[in-house]
């Protein structure tokens, strides 16, 4: 809890301004009472008139409040906090206990960046030791947190806030969970605190006298606290230690991320905290990793990322050209087989064993690969799920519009569902181009069963994942019109008699038919 404040004592308040946050500091418990974000990247989904994010909404008067100290071990307890200076850089704190004094430099250093050096001074005639305990809290609108509807696949994903810390060379995230209201992992902490799916409040030590760890705390399904624990030995009588950490408020952007773990690592005295892994890709990381890059290569050329989804949806299409050609010749040579797979299926339709042994024969004799067709869908979806994640995670992409007053947020579902419609559409167009290669019932269930259920899932989804699937699809039209002509092969229509006929050799090798 915040520190008792003598009724004599009055609040004061103060403000660090830059281009991406206004920052409110409070001698209540010298911690920052408002972080409020700026700019389209500090706005709440939901067009001009959604509010911007502040990551100290919420916070109660009992609350802790941003980046505010507690002492553990017989360094005493603290009274109340005086705000010593302050100006457009820097708020300095100074907070009395009974054993020691307290100390608190907050100093600007970017647009997203703090640095805090915290000293620990034994005002007492008896040596002290304990640990500092640097506290992040946040207050949880419970309807956020979970999947609304009927699951993610229905619905647009949860933007929940969880407790974070970086331990070792793992990454722990926590939500309230009343069987696990807390979590003490075990290793070196090299960050910790709060975050949102685009946005975080985190603190890594910078130089310390000792390895810090981190505790995380949900007791509330509304009340969060992540804790970064230092301890500061044995403090000698008159004797002082400080602290110095590096503070990130903001948005999760991987420049910032990373420039202030260099800032850390030159800093000396501590190893890379890679804040830049708050940014959560998942098991498709190193795919998600790739597609950035690219886009943003793309973007730098033409600055839309719609464009630059467009521009990356061509760049596949051209590196996957060479399997989707294969592919194309397998579909046509299965459907080139189609009458002997028919007269196979008059002779052995009661011996399954029997069908498909034969079957496969068929297929190793006409050097013909049954599941050639499915290599473009393979590699395709492994990119759906890559940019699907990029376009929940990264922080460029949120708030971005491919065509204004249509699509202002990439991140965010279509506002009049018109491009998972188009891709519906375009969808079926692929489906009705495909050779048949199944039962026709089971084609037609596919013609219409597909297109109406993808579109029905991505009603939803972010509109720039739509929008790469739509673009995917015209390609795949175009492509396929191309290497059907190259082929000699209609695009509709039955299957001409040179392509109804096909050589197959006998397995002796005597003799061939047709």
């Amino acid at each position: 809890a915040a520190p008792p404040v003598p009724a004599d004592v009055p609040e004061r308040t103060a403000t660090l301004r830059t281009a991406e946050m206004v920052l409110t500091f409070t001698n209540r418990g010298a911690g920052l009472t408002g972080a409020e974000l700026q700019g389209e990247k500090g706005r709440r989904q939901g067009g001009e008139q959604a509010e911007q994010v502040d990551l100290a909404a919420g916070l109660q008067p009992g609350d802790p409040r941003l980046f505010e100290v507690a002492l553990a071990g017989n360094l005493g307890s603290l009274g109340a906090c005086e705000q010593v200076a302050a100006d457009e850089k820097q708020v300095r704190y100074r907070c009395s206990g009974d054993r020691v004094q307290v100390e608190k430099v907050f100093s600007l250093t970017g647009e997203q960046s703090l640095a805090l050096e915290l000293t620990v001074r034994n005002t007492g005639a008896q040596p002290v030791e304990g640990s500092i305990d640097l506290l992040v809290p946040a207050r949880v609108d419970p309807g956020r947190q979970r999947t609304p509807g009927c699951g993610s696949l229905l619905s647009a994903p949860p933007q929940p806030t969880q407790v974070i810390c970086r331990y070792g060379d793992d990454v722990t995230r926590a939500m309230y969970d009343a069987d696990e209201r807390s979590i003490t992992p075990e290793g070196a902490a090299s960050f910790a605190g709060i975050e949102e799916r685009y946005f975080l409040a985190v603190a890594a030590p910078v130089r310390q006298p000792a390895t810090s760890s981190c505790r995380l705390e949900t007791p509330t399904p509304e009340f969060y606290l992540s804790h970064l624990i230092t301890p500061v030995g044995n403090v000698p009588a008159g004797g002082a230690v400080t602290l110095q950490y590096a503070l990130v408020l903001g948005s999760k952007d991987m420049n910032v991320l990373e420039s202030v773990s260099e800032q850390v690592v030159a800093a000396g005295g501590a190893a890379d905290p890679h804040l830049e892994e708050t940014v959560d890709l998942g098991f498709w990381a190193a795919i998600g990793r790739i597609l950035f890059v690219v886009m943003g290569l793309f973007h730098a050329l033409i600055p839309n990322w719609g464009v630059a989804i467009i521009l990356l949806t061509l760049f596949v299409k051209i590196l996957t050209f060479p399997l989707a050609w294969k592919s194309m010749k397998s579909m046509e040579a299965m459907r080139a087989l189609a009458p002997e797979i028919e007269k196979l299926k008059a002779k052995y339709g009661d011996d399954r064993e029997k069908l498909n042994l034969e079957m496969m024969k068929l297929y190793q004799q006409a050097k013909v690969n049954p599941l050639g067709g499915c290599l473009p869908m393979l590699i395709q979806m492994p990119i759906w799920l890559a940019l699907y994640t990029v376009l929940q995670t990264s922080v460029v992409l949120y708030n971005e519009p491919f065509i204004s007053g249509w699509i202002n947020d990439l991140t965010s579902r279509d506002p009049y569902y018109i491009l998972p419609l188009a891709m519906g559409v375009t969808m079926f167009i692929t489906q009705k181009m495909q050779p048949m290669q199944v039962e026709p019932a089971q084609q037609k269930m596919m013609l219409y069963f597909m297109p109406a259920f993808f579109t029905f899932i991505m009603l939803n989804l972010p509109a720039g994942l739509t929008l790469y699937i739509f673009t995917n699809n015209v390609l795949s039209i175009v492509q396929q019109l191309a290497l059907r002509k190259s082929m000699g092969v209609p695009v509709v229509g039955k299957v001409p008699a040179s392509a109804s006929t096909v050589t197959v050799e006998p397995a002796r090798g005597k003799k061939s038919r047709k």
